[in-house]
């Protein structure tokens, strides 16, 4: 059977997929968008469902039916799409998405259906457990034979390193369209080991945030001209289609302004024919300037910088002066004063050689070409006579966990609940830990295990209700006794690709017993 490996930036806003070709990065290419698939997805009236440029160019006239940045809900189990009589969850919009990247792979690369296609797929660094554990579901159900879940900055580092050939600590912001990831890594090229040192991030902070912004500025603008309240399709009076299909344009226009003013000093933005207003076209048409637009945009850039400085100053596991490079990685650090601040931060100029959109693909196809056994164009021509004599060593990509997991237990006060940590942030995958615990009651045979990962900022919190809940499952045990002499031991084991198994042993009967956890609302 065929064997094809990739390297997948399942984005926010964008995907894209990349693999190797004599050593050097390919991308697949995407009709009508080119190497950046639009990570959007849309059914029409007949129920037949678009992704990328067919779907976002449609759901501009028809936002209703249209579903984009699902990444951003990835893991939320309450969270659906109801769109011309279709359900999606967010990991069923991934699938979709990544399923035309798997139909272009076959596409361009010529190999038939039946190719076993292997992919690694990159996440966000702070995302959490199951936000991994769902975009592995996602890849494996559009056909993918899912290699390893590695996080966003390491891949960029990666990229950066086989490129570059660095050999330091390197510090990376990556600013997508919806996640914020700080992380620092050191390269060390004679052990050929990527090592992440500490991460930090925002989950819900990214280039949608600057469009949000912008679409509020115009609607407010839109609404001093005209005078109706565009809050809502029945306050506006509008009819329906007109008010949909005005909100779509005018957030089409917002993102149009940010990537604009990314490269020039101003730029218009003329949606002719907007709506029906005083019996004509309403035509909107504004001038914004860089300046006006950062503005705007200032709450998001202070976010930044402080989330930054908070992280260098707190997290012990490096200093500035030891960085060696500023990496930029996401499409959303091509805006200007995300790059100077960031410079302003480290008293240096970021790396600009290689390409800040496709920087995360490019690192995610070179790991999972070492799955393949082929070596790189650059280790290749690296090798000395010695080096050709002795085996190479197999490259070594140590991600951290983002996020303490652990249980719920009772706490020494007998009433509050806290969470008691099995695996900690700051862990290198994969790893394995274990932890004894008891019953709290007499005679219990039935023992609920709630499982928690420590909720954002909250790592120093105890409260469970601080942090997030990632599922439960029940244990069951064979003899009654009284609270506390049961010893239950609890152990967590996380694969290299961040999948959570969870094992319970009841020391007395000696029997281990995986439980396959219920995700979901407790």
């Amino acid at each position: 059977m065929e064997e094809i490996f990739v390297g997948i930036d399942l984005g926010t806003t964008n995907t894209l997929a990349c693999y190797l070709r004599r050593g050097r990065p390919n991308f697949i290419r995407f009709a009508g968008s080119g190497e950046m698939l639009p990570s959007v997805l849309y059914v029409d009236d007949e129920k037949n469902i678009f992704v990328g440029e067919k779907a976002k160019q449609r759901g501009i006239i028809d936002p209703v039916n249209v579903i984009r940045s699902s990444k951003t809900y990835m893991a939320d189990f309450e969270k659906t799409w109801n769109v011309h009589g279709k359900s999606f969850t967010p990991t069923k919009v991934a699938a979709e998405i990544l399923k035309e990247v798997k139909r272009q792979i076959i596409k361009k690369l010529r190999c038939g259906d039946d190719a076993n296609i292997n992919a690694v797929i990159t996440v966000p660094a702070y995302f959490t457990a199951n936000q991994k554990d769902e975009t592995k579901k996602a890849g494996v159900a559009a056909g993918f034979n899912v290699l390893q879940i590695i996080t966003e900055p390491m891949a960029a580092a990666v990229a950066v390193v086989h490129e570059l050939g660095l050999d330091e600590k390197i510090f990376v912001v990556d600013l997508g369209g919806g996640t914020f990831d700080i992380s620092v890594l050191q390269a060390d090229q004679q052990n050929r080991t990527y090592r992440a040192l500490d991460i930090d991030g925002d989950r819900k902070l990214g280039g949608d945030d600057f469009d949000a912004l912008i679409y509020n500025y115009f609607i407010e603008i839109i609404q001093n001209e005209t005078g109706l309240d565009l809050s809502t399709q029945k306050k506006s009076s509008l009819e329906y289609n007109e008010y949909y299909s005005m909100k779509g344009r005018v957030l089409e226009a917002a993102e149009d302004v940010k990537i604009a003013l990314s490269e020039q000093e101003t730029y218009t933005a003329d949606l002719m024919n907007l709506f029906q207003y005083d019996g004509k076209n309403y035509d909107f048409s504004v001038t914004l300037t860089r300046e006006k637009f950062n503005e705007i945009c200032q709450p998001l850039y202070e976010k930044i910088s402080s989330r930054i400085n908070k992280f260098i100053a707190e997290s012990g596991k490096f200093k500035p002066e030891e960085i060696g490079t500023v990496i930029l990685a996401g499409g959303s650090c091509h805006i200007p004063k995300v790059k100077a601040d960031v410079e302003n931060i480290f008293g240096k100029r970021t790396d600009t050689q290689l390409d800040l959109g496709t920087l995360v693909a490019v690192g995610a196809c070179f790991v999972a070409e070492t799955f393949s056994g082929v070596k790189t164009e650059l280790e290749q021509s690296g090798q000395t006579e010695q080096s050709e004599q002795t085996e190479q060593p197999q490259e070594k990509f140590e991600d951290i966990i983002s996020h303490s997991l652990g249980v719920e237990v009772l706490a020494s006060d007998g009433v509050s609940k806290v969470l008691s940590k099995i695996i900690r942030k700051g862990d290198v995958y994969p790893c394995e830990k274990t932890k004894l615990y008891t019953t709290t009651m007499d005679d219990q045979t039935t023992i609920p295990i709630y499982i928690y990962e420590a909720g954002s900022d909250c790592e120093n919190i105890a409260d469970i209700d601080a942090h997030e809940f990632y599922g439960d499952l029940l244990l069951e045990i064979e003899d009654t006794a009284p609270a506390g002499v049961p010893v239950i031991n609890v152990t967590f084991k996380y694969d290299k690709s961040g999948t959570l198994e969870v094992v319970a042993r009841d020391e007395k009967s000696g029997v281990n017993k995986s439980i396959k956890i219920k995700k979901g609302v407790r």
